[in-house]
């Protein structure tokens, strides 16, 4: 089994992120489970989900404490989003315009934001850089591009769907890993 957490603020996507990252895993043939984090989150403020998927049945429903991939949404939260767990061996993902490893953890990089502005994928809270990262993390995730973009036009049909299949693609193709 496999298991991620999300760590972003309020208002970036997180929750739709494993929605969406939950929903590939079964579009892939696997098993996923989305694991919203519901507190006392606001707008701005820090936030957590989490996602796990498997080949077969996923008998967990607990919140996920230790995952083996971390998708910081932003790298300002990469330092606490570390700190709050991971495996020893675990990846981390990152939102951020430039490059940054993580000590000890295989890092990848992607700017969702840019990816996200230049496709014209805004809220009233800014860039949803959720789209972006989605694709970014099935790439890091091995989950084919046509999985991906299944998932996306399943999520959204028609043109609002194109839109973000281009921004999901764009990330897909050019998330970069910074270390092993």
């Amino acid at each position: 089994m496999l298991e991620l957490r999300i760590n972003g603020f309020g208002g970036q996507g997180s929750v739709t992120l494993a929605h969406l990252l939950a929903q590939a895993a079964l579009e892939n043939g696997e098993q996923g489970q989305a694991l919203p984090f519901f507190g006392v989150e606001r707008r701005g403020a820090p936030v957590r989900a989490a996602v796990r998927m498997a080949p077969t049945t996923i008998h967990a429903h607990s919140q996920c404490e230790l995952p083996d991939y971390l998708v910081v949404m932003s790298e300002k939260l990469t330092e606490a989003a570390v700190r709050e767990g991971i495996t020893k061996h675990g990846t981390v993902i990152i939102n951020a315009p430039y490059a940054m490893a993580v000590a000890a953890h295989p890092t990848w990089q992607v700017d969702a934001e840019a990816i996200a502005r230049e496709a014209e994928l805004f809220s009233a809270d800014g860039p949803n850089i959720n789209i972006p990262l989605f694709g970014a993390v099935c790439r890091v995730l091995n989950i084919p591009q046509h999985v991906m973009e299944q998932t996306i036009m399943n999520k959204w049909p028609g043109a609002s769907g194109e839109r973000n299949l281009g921004a999901a693609g764009k990330a897909y193709n050019t998330v970069i890993q910074i270390s092993e």
